[in-house]
């Protein structure tokens, strides 16, 4: 039989407090309450809750005292403590290793958040002990939260990240982070992208570790530093172009003779025409210090967009008679109406995929400098007019299982889907269109799985290529693909889902 987890809610506001009992016991927790921190301190001392859950209001210990007592008894020092508060201030609740709830309660979140600390403890005890290797899901446990508990427990090893077809390491030694990777960027400069990772795989090998560090920062330091610089580059890339043109160094441009370290590094790669992704990956500095850099030169002339190189096989995605095809498809039983619009849905792991779409896709227009459903992972990134009455709105659903209920009356409208990883969620996804909904599914750069083999309306596999693949989608919506000989349509494959 599981043991029963114990919980201690500190908090003086007793019509909060009852709700949130009621809800946790219902649960299978078992709730003990304290109204001031310190019979908060006593209960934790005598009953050794497996969580408490303490209120900023509360009198005799403030949440930090309070906190600091616990990490300095043996007997508390590992049992995780949530702050709850009803004034919000970032920067005053920074740093807290268990994180904070905001009142009044939602009790999905408090239920939620309490899972996750649960979840982390796990995987804490897992790597207190020497054990070979231990994997997981970063949905399940973030990169901040992996990192700090390898920081507690002064573990040395391999940390290896997988999102969709990137691969990243970070190498820690005594809890601390020495050197990362992903891509062509290695040091802080990786380090700082890995961290803000929210989806993919893990896993970390134990061992010792050689080479050169490359990284002199803290754990602590390292995630608030990624966190802002995260944030710093969100806000200044609106004002750079996409991340697939070419900038170059104005023929004109007055370079001066004293210039940064960084910006010389950047100079010196726009010598010949390069793309915003490929000055990003070159420079040796972070990302953050060449966005700025790059942000300075065009606003002051010094840099510009190259002109496109001429494609003399290019075109437009469909020719005349297929639009007309097209259109008239969209508009079958909708009644008269002179424009048309159509989904094509976006399958894929996260923000990364939504981002190189609008990045890497002419004449996309995004519905804003930054979609909301880039980040939550739900509605329209943008829309791309074939002419003046025919369009493509490029939509996302969320890939998670608990969100299936809204794949069918969202899918209404979709002619097909382009699918960019073969992630287990996004798959999972792309196989509810193909099958059920009866769209064709275009593959970016990855080989058709055997779940989409055989579709109704047909899977194709293109390069990286998102014109190209577009393309592809379009015509398979218009000349579907027969069903495959002796696999009737009641017999069609099923994909095995499973909740998440």
């Amino acid at each position: 039989m599981a043991q029963v987890r114990k919980i201690l809610i500190a908090d003086p506001d007793l019509e909060s407090v009852r709700p949130l009992s009621r809800s946790l016991r219902t649960r299978g927790y078992q709730v003990h309450y304290a109204p001031d921190g310190s019979r908060a301190l006593e209960v934790a001392v005598l009953r050794h809750p497996d969580l408490i859950l303490f209120d900023e209001a509360c009198r005799m210990l403030d949440a930090r005292t309070f906190i600091n007592i616990l990490r300095t008894n043996p007997r508390t020092d590992d049992i995780p403590v949530v702050v709850s508060t009803g004034q919000f201030e970032a920067d005053r609740l920074r740093g807290l290793r268990d994180g904070f709830l905001r009142k009044p309660f939602n009790i999905d979140e408090v239920l939620s958040r309490i899972e996750h600390v649960f979840r982390r403890n796990e995987a804490a005890k897992e790597l207190k002990t020497e054990v070979q290797e231990i994997e997981g899901s970063l949905s399940q446990l973030s990169i901040p939260d992996l990192m700090q508990i390898l920081g507690m427990n002064k573990r040395s090893g391999k940390l290896t990240l997988e999102r969709g077809t990137e691969r990243g390491e970070i190498v820690v030694v005594d809890g601390r982070p020495v050197n990362a990777r992903v891509g062509r960027a290695e040091g802080e400069k990786a380090l700082f992208r890995l961290l803000v990772w929210s989806e993919g795989s893990f896993t970390f090998s134990p061992g010792n570790t050689g080479g050169k560090p490359r990284i002199q920062r803290a754990v602590d330091d390292a995630l608030l530093e990624a966190m802002r610089q995260a944030d710093e580059v969100n806000r200044l890339l609106p004002g750079l172009p996409a991340r697939n043109v070419r900038l170059v160094l104005a023929p004109e441009a007055d370079l001066g003779q004293d210039q940064h370290p960084v910006t010389a590094q950047v100079v010196e790669l726009l010598r010949q025409p390069r793309a915003l992704g490929e000055v990003l990956d070159l420079a040796p500095a972070t990302d953050l210090e060449v966005v700025g850099v790059l942000h300075t030169l065009l606003q002051k002339g010094v840099a510009r967009m190259s002109e496109p190189e001429r494609d003399e096989g290019s075109g437009p995605l469909l020719g005349p008679a297929e639009l007309h095809s097209l259109r008239g498809r969209i508009l079958r039983g909708r009644g008269p109406s002179r424009e048309a619009t159509a989904k094509l849905f976006v399958c894929g792991s996260g923000p990364a995929v939504a981002r190189r779409l609008l990045s890497q896709l002419p004449g996309i227009a995004a519905v804003a400098a930054e979609p909301p459903a880039v980040r939550s992972g739900f509605g329209t990134l943008g829309r791309l007019d074939l002419n003046e009455l025919l369009h493509l709105d490029f939509c996302v659903l969320p890939p998670a299982e608990a969100a299936r209920p809204l794949w069918r009356p969202f899918s209404s409208g979709g002619v097909g889907a382009l699918l960019f990883d073969a992630s287990e969620a996004a798959v999972k996804l792309a196989h509810f269109l193909a099958w059920d909904i009866r769209m064709p599914v275009v593959l970016v750069g990855h080989q058709v799985p055997p779940e989409l083999q055989g579709a109704p309306a047909g899977a194709a596999s293109v390069g990286e290529d998102l014109i190209e693949a577009v393309r592809s989608l379009l015509l398979l919506a218009l000349n579907p693909a027969p069903m495959l000989p002796g696999v009737p349509q009641a017999q069609a494959p099923r994909l095995d889902v499973t909740a998440s």
